[in-house]
């Protein structure tokens, strides 16, 4: 991981990771991953914070995908190419009360677009 602060409100990361796991019961399963992926952070001065994260996956996994250990090997992607990509939004409204949004998106080779998000008020009291 790679970081650069550009100010006290500001910073980009750039993010490979390596994975290999190897299932030793049963059908031997074996999953080597690789991940490259940025992320940044900004802080405004009127009490909102922004986090957003964008990765690319390449998963080479040998055995049966549809079984329960390649969900867990997999962590929820799909075996080849993957993307995911994150928004979170958050702001101060008043000083006991707090907005989040969040949104969150998954691609792989073999499937539509998948989008979740939600809102979230929180009231501090």
């Amino acid at each position: 991981k790679i970081s650069y602060l550009f100010n006290s409100n500001v910073s980009l990361s750039i993010i490979y990771e390596y994975k290999n796991k190897e299932n030793s019961i049963n059908n031997l399963e074996q999953l080597k991953q690789q991940r490259l992926g940025a992320t940044f952070t900004y802080s405004g001065e009127k009490k909102i914070t922004i986090n957003g994260e964008y990765s690319l996956y390449d998963n080479a996994f040998i055995g049966d995908q549809l079984s329960p250990v390649a969900f867990q090997m997999l962590e929820g992607l799909q075996a080849g190419k993957n993307s995911t990509w994150r928004l979170l939004v958050q702001k101060n409204l008043t000083q006991y009360l707090d907005l989040n949004i969040n949104y969150q998106g998954r691609k792989s080779d073999n499937s539509q677009i998948i989008h979740t998000g939600n809102v979230q008020l929180r009231a501090f009291f």
